[in-house]
């Protein structure tokens, strides 16, 4: 590796302050300069960080194959100890600490980032790899790491300063910074930059430039640029890619094995293409699953050498059969398929990016006892319940009684093998404690039913469940209420009319980001929309679905089109493009790191209720966000003080 021989000794001491200036006195590691191949021990400091008694730690390295390392932390005064030995290819490295839930101590937002160095100085790709972390919203999304894209493009800066051979593989991720930036310079320089790509106009070059437009949502271009890529270098991995998304997107099964073959026949299988090849494989076999076809699922999981990823298939392909009541054998068959490649997987761990061995084996076992439950409900279907009963207690054991769904089979089981009492009491609890469903309402309903000989009396008794599981709902919420100004807008709606949040002031309004590429925002709609018919006759509520980070330039027909065809009467703005391209304007500015997420601001203007993700049923949206409406509309005097 090149070093710069003219930088000065100022440089060389901003380095060395660096490692151990950015983490404050919290995090403080054996060397200012940790190299490849060196064991590194620290000392971590937990008071102030609100992790709990032990807090989780792990080391994640910047290189291509991004692993991950568990550390044993043992206790030392304060705080706790503990060490990892940096790989030989380790670009940079980041710790995280992680107590209970999602809390993860991200030192104020920056993260405890460092990079890896070689004679005193950061080496080749150091600088880089810290950019991309935290310019590309992966830091956040492992360890709520803050984008931070001015400090980025610094990061970039050094990094070519420093080591200028390294430019052409961070090109097409350093040049949109250019392009958008306020200073003329860097914009004059983003110019030359793209002229001097343009002019070469090899694969290499090519392939940035597309990768360049593809950033700045410039899709004319991108698509002017790969259509020359493919058309001048048709075994480029660009034209690969192009082929195998082709594939990936036909829904005719004739038509989509004739494009795997012909993929195969100029992309056979190697060390180079192996992996690839495999994915497609399991994309075939599922394509094929899902039309019920299983003499050509079967034959293209033959072939699959890695099957892990074929048990998500497996298992959702098999619970929508069994809830339709449809080849409920095959179901059968398929669903323990799925906890046979878990359990060969779980005792054959792999390094696979981006998680430690521990938090694989986790999620491992987490998928298992959620298949657990789909076989317990397959066999319960089949008349099974003895054996049914043996997974579902698994499952239920494991996982608890946070999920709705299966505290739902549980107790359908234990009522079918005449254990209703125990069926009550799992109803019973699952309902108070907010995770009930109108399915396990309704096996509680004929509980009662065969109890007392009639339905008389049966929808105090629910009040009475909903009533704690409201009061349980309202004191958890309580917790996590805050108090933050909202970030003022002004967006259209599908009419073009412009709306403000200023306007709003005096109402508490329901703010919903959301995407039509976002499954999960899908999901929470019926509940969403159950919420809004909850409140339309309220003045004094408001709810907004603020549609965001969509593709391309011509979006809104397809997100008018997804609205009217599910008939939902949601008011709808639309999120405005940024600098470089991007529609996420407003979504920016609340520091949204993924959707769906629902702030709920008061009639102040702040912010009282952050929430992110998708509850599981559309009961527990309706019950979530009527909950934190309800607080601010007519808060409780405990409430009124937070």
């Amino acid at each position: 590796m090149k070093n710069i021989k003219t930088l000065s000794a100022i440089l060389l001491s901003v380095w060395t302050f660096k490692g151990y200036a950015q983490t404050g006195e919290r995090l403080k590691l054996s060397t200012a300069t940790p190299a490849a191949g060196q064991k590194i021990t620290f000392t971590y400091d937990t008071a102030g960080a609100a992790l709990g008694a032990k807090p989780e730690a792990t080391v994640h390295f910047l290189n291509k194959d991004y692993p991950v390392a568990d550390i044993d932390l043992a206790a030392q005064g304060k705080g706790f100890t503990g060490d990892f030995t940096i790989p030989a290819t380790a670009k940079a490295f980041y710790l995280k600490f992680k107590g209970s839930g999602d809390n993860v101590d991200n030192n104020g937002g920056q993260g405890y980032i460092y990079e890896v160095y070689k004679n005193g100085k950061p080496v080749e790709s150091a600088y880089a790899s810290e950019a991309y972390l935290i310019s590309t919203g992966m830091g956040n999304y492992f360890a709520k790491i803050e984008a931070d894209k001015a400090r980025a493009a610094e990061l970039y800066k050094k990094e070519f300063t420093l080591h200028p051979q390294s430019e052409p593989e961070y090109i097409s991720e350093y040049i949109p910074f250019l392009i958008v930036s306020k200073d003329a310079g860097d914009n004059a320089l983003a110019n030359k930059k793209l002229e001097a790509l343009k002019k070469k106009g090899d694969e290499k070059s090519l392939t940035a430039l597309n990768a360049i437009y593809a950033r700045l949502r410039k899709k004319a271009e991108a698509d002017s640029v790969g259509n020359i890529l493919v058309a001048k270098y048709p075994n480029s991995r660009f034209a690969k890619d192009q082929a195998a998304d082709t594939f990936s997107r036909e829904k005719d099964l004739v038509k989509k094995e004739a494009l795997l073959k012909a993929y195969f026949a100029k992309n056979p299988d190697n060390a180079e293409n192996k992996k690839i090849n495999d994915n497609l494989r399991t994309i075939m076999a599922s394509s094929y699953l899902k039309a019920g076809d299983m003499q050509g699922y079967e034959k293209y999981a033959a072939q699959i050498s890695n099957k892990a990823n074929l048990a998500g298939s497996l298992n959702n392909i098999a619970y929508d059969w069994a809830t339709g009541n449809q080849r409920l054998d095959d179901a059968a068959k398929l669903s323990q398929q799925s906890l046979q490649i878990l359990d060969a997987a779980y005792a054959n761990v792999i390094n696979n990016p981006f998680q430690s061995p521990k938090q694989a084996k986790a999620i491992n076992r987490a998928d298992y006892y959620n298949y657990a439950d789909t076989y317990a409900y397959i066999l319960y279907k089949q008349g099974k319940l003895n054996e049914a009963l043996k997974y579902q207690q698994m499952a239920y054991d494991s996982i608890g009684y946070d999920n709705p769904e299966i505290n739902e089979h549980y107790a359908l089981i234990l009522n079918a093998s005449g254990n209703t009492a125990k069926a009550k009491q799992v109803a019973e609890k699952s309902i108070k404690t907010g995770k009930g469903s109108q399915a396990l309402k309704d096996e509680l309903k004929k509980i009662y039913i065969k109890e007392k000989g009639s339905e008389k009396g049966f929808d105090d008794y629910i009040a009475s469940l909903n009533g704690a599981a409201k009061d349980k709902m309202r004191d958890d919420l309580a917790k996590t209420m805050i108090n933050e100004t909202a970030p003022v807008f002004t967006l259209k709606d599908f009419n073009g009319n412009a709306v403000s949040l200023a306007s709003l002031k005096g109402k508490v309004v329901v703010l919903d980001f959301w995407a039509t590429w976002c499954g999960p925002c899908k999901a929470s709609f019926p509940g969403m929309q159950m919420a809004v018919n909850k409140y339309k006759d309220n003045p004094n509520v408001k709810f907004l679905f603020i549609d965001t980070w969509e593709n391309g330039d011509n979006f809104l027909p397809n997100v008018k089109k997804f609205i009217a065809d599910n008939k939902y009467t949601f008011h709808v703005l639309i999120d405005e493009k940024t600098e470089d391209g991007s529609q996420s304007k407003v979504v920016s500015s609340y520091k949204v790191d993924g959707i769906p997420t629902k702030f709920v601001i008061d009639q102040n203007g702040n912010i009282r209720f952050k929430h992110v993700g998708f509850s599981g049923s559309s009961e527990g949206v309706l019950e979530e966000v009527s909950a934190m409406v309800d607080m601010l509309v007519k808060p409780t005097e405990t409430e009124k003080s937070r």
